[in-house]
């Protein structure tokens, strides 16, 4: 019995020390696998950190690349605006400048229409006043004396022919011209015939044209000599030197 249980005494020994060296080797292998455990997960902390400041570091770089972008977006809309508004001023300017142009040339047009239509009444009232004149003269003056009034006319007209320096004057009988207010008289017809033919060596068979509106007088068309010695063109003298003293 004895033996027995010193057979199982020893078994049981024998059974816990395996147990032992079991357990010591189970706790050696866990030990290993939770250092191991431990180093990995050390590892994959410290490539996490690496991949964050990774990330940060882009993060970062990032920022400054768009805060550059902004900047020079900023910049670029600055010059931009300031080249807008130059351009807005040129052209306003240029607007005003168009501006002032066509209005001084309103002004000049305005002025020179003026001036043509001044100068457009001064002649119609220059010739009102002629006319007027003429008017005046036939109404108060009878036919004898408009007749004898022009035969002193016409004599005077040929006095001034007479006095008339022949030496560089050309005349051409083919276009002599002669208008009268009245019929020539005979004697003063002879008279400018003879004076024709002794002065300037030509000679011309007298037929005038009668226009009443001269009043009295002769004009005397031959070649380039042109003597008017009629009472209208005396009328408008006198208009032209009224409008002077008026001046």
């Amino acid at each position: 019995m004895q033996e027995t249980y010193r057979i199982l005494l020893t078994i049981v020994v024998a059974f816990l020390a395996v147990l032992g060296v079991v357990l010591v080797v189970i706790k050696k292998l866990l030990l290993g696998d939770t250092i191991r455990a431990v180093e990995r997960v050390g590892q994959a902390e410290a490539e996490i950190r690496k991949k964050e400041e990774a990330m940060r570091q882009e993060l970062e770089r990032h920022d400054q690349e768009q805060t550059t972008k902004r900047k020079a977006a900023e910049r670029e809309i600055d010059t931009r605006r300031e080249e807008s508004e130059r351009q807005v001023g040129l052209m306003r300017e240029q607007v005003l400048e168009a501006a002032r142009k066509e209005a001084a040339d309103i002004l000049e047009k305005a002025r020179k229409n003026e001036r043509q239509l001044r100068e457009h009444v001064e002649l119609d009232l220059d010739s009102k006043a002629v006319d007027f004149g003429g008017r005046v003269f036939k109404l108060v003056f009878s036919e004898r004396v408009s007749t004898e009034l022009n035969k002193h006319f016409v004599g005077e007209l040929i006095d001034a022919l007479e006095e008339t320096d022949a030496s560089g004057i050309t005349i051409d009988a083919a276009s002599a011209e002669f208008i009268s207010s009245h019929p020539l008289a005979p004697e003063q017809k002879q008279r400018l015939q003879a004076l024709l033919a002794s002065k300037f060596g030509v000679k011309i068979d007298i037929r005038e044209t009668v226009r009443e509106e001269l009043l009295a007088g002769l004009v005397m068309k031959l070649g380039s000599l042109e003597i008017d010695g009629s009472l209208l063109s005396r009328y408008q003298e006198a208009v032209a030197e009224l409008k002077k003293e008026a001046v």
